[in-house]
């Protein structure tokens, strides 16, 4: 596995938890914070040029 998958994975995971942090106590920053990490691992979809070629 390449280190942009393991980022895009663990940025995804973070994300779940703290979204579901963030509504199971009502805090709006988690929520926020877990929008933002969505984000990024999207954007490293893009960035992704390990030379494979689909």
């Amino acid at each position: 596995m390449n280190p942009f998958t393991t980022a895009k994975i663990a940025l995804a995971l973070s994300a779940a938890i703290l979204f579901g942090l963030g509504i199971r106590t009502d805090i709006p920053a988690l929520r926020w914070a877990a929008i933002g990490c969505l984000a990024v691992a999207v954007l490293l979809r893009f960035l992704d040029k390990s030379g494979s070629q689909r």
